[in-house]
């Protein structure tokens, strides 16, 4: 009866340690995840909006703006009536809603890209559109967040419209703007608005 009793012991601890063994390898590991979803998590900790620094008639104000994702790369804060659209798949387009002729384009460059001709590119599509168009030092811009661009190209024409190209690097990624200013009595408050969003450009 004893010897019975002990074997019968024997098979319950036997029991009991398989199947504590088997819940062990059933566990499953918290898997991380994928590169995509961290992506888009970072991009919603994104403040919906903020307020962005425009100077207006040499005075500096805060003004609200809204969080623009681009699909070209790129995210900015818009301010108030501008409009944005994606004008081709590398391209994207800023522009004053009251009057569309004042507008600033936004490319994300490819790393390999090559700047001397693109700069090349810039000086012939100014002067077709200004008839005048001259290669100047980037500190000589306004705004010196940008004075460390790869370049800058200012056209200007007889009726004082003004065209801007320039490149500059942005946390590792370069972007080619540029600025279509025709002479027209707002001219000074949206270039400086424009100037303003350009300025809260980021890579994805």
């Amino acid at each position: 009866m004893k010897t019975l009793l002990r074997i019968g012991i024997f098979i319950i601890i036997a029991i009991i340690l398989t199947a504590c063994s088997n819940s062990e390898n059933e566990e499953v590991k918290p898997q991380k995840p994928p590169v995509e979803e961290k992506e888009k998590e970072s991009q919603t900790k994104l403040p919906p909006t903020q307020n962005i620094e425009v100077e207006v008639e040499g005075m500096k104000e805060q003004r609200p703006a809204e969080l623009m994702q681009s699909s070209n790369g790129f995210h900015f804060y818009m301010l108030d009536l501008y409009h944005f659209e994606n004008e081709n798949e590398q391209t994207g387009r800023i522009e004053f809603l009251n009057d569309s002729s004042f507008y600033a384009t936004v490319e994300k460059l490819d790393p390999s890209a090559d700047i001397e001709s693109l700069k090349k590119s810039s000086m012939k599509r100014a002067e077709e559109q200004t008839g005048k168009a001259n290669e100047l030092a980037a500190t000589d811009l306004y705004f010196s967040y940008f004075r460390d661009a790869k370049f800058y190209v200012k056209g200007i024409s007889e009726q004082h419209d003004v065209v801007m190209y320039l490149v500059k690097e942005v946390e590792g990624e370069l972007f080619y703007f540029s600025l279509h200013i025709p002479s027209k009595a707002e001219m000074e408050g949206v270039e400086t608005s424009l100037w303003a969003m350009l300025q809260t450009i980021k890579p994805n």
